[in-house]
């Protein structure tokens, strides 16, 4: 099943407890592909980062349609290279947590930002674990930026996420 448009993994809690994902031979692993697309609210990195410092960002978690809200995510991350050019470009790796309905999704990766304001590059994110209907994920996916303008920083990510 594919969902289309909005931020990470929302749509999965309702997959998941809504019993719509496919189940594995016997009974075993569940596995879907989930779609969706995020706008940042919240970004608290310095206009001049340096190795070792960290910043948040995130916001609220919206459905398909970009209306209604339905959980909220955010990200830690550490600052792991910055290049010499105007404006620096930052490399951090990135722990995600997505509060959902059924419980926390948590992810993981590397990002690139040319510039931190218009958000980070396309990139792939490791599905980690989670809490509650989400306490055995894993899996991957990949992030792909819709928007770079700084005050609409946009994503659409796409995952695909097992449970046992």
């Amino acid at each position: 099943m594919r969902i289309k448009p909005w931020h990470v993994l929302v749509l999965a809690g309702a997959l998941l407890s809504a019993g719509a994902v496919s189940a594995g031979a016997a009974g075993g692993p569940r596995a879907d592909t989930v779609e969706v697309v995020a706008k940042r609210t919240l970004m608290s990195a310095s206009a001049n980062p340096a190795v070792g410092s960290g910043f948040v960002a995130g916001g609220d978690l919206l459905d398909e349609q970009g209306r209604a809200k339905v959980g909220e995510g955010f990200s830690h991350c550490g600052v792991v290279s910055v290049s010499l050019t105007v404006p620096p470009a930052v490399t951090a790796h990135c722990t995600s947590v997505f509060r959902l309905k059924d419980g926390e999704l948590h992810l993981s990766g590397l990002r690139t930002y040319k510039a931190l304001a218009t958000g980070f590059d396309d990139t792939a994110l490791a599905v980690v674990g989670g809490t509650g209907a989400y306490a055995n994920a894993r899996g991957d996916g990949k992030v792909t930026r819709t928007s770079g303008h700084a005050a609409d920083v946009s994503y659409r990510f796409t995952f695909t996420v097992v449970t046992d």
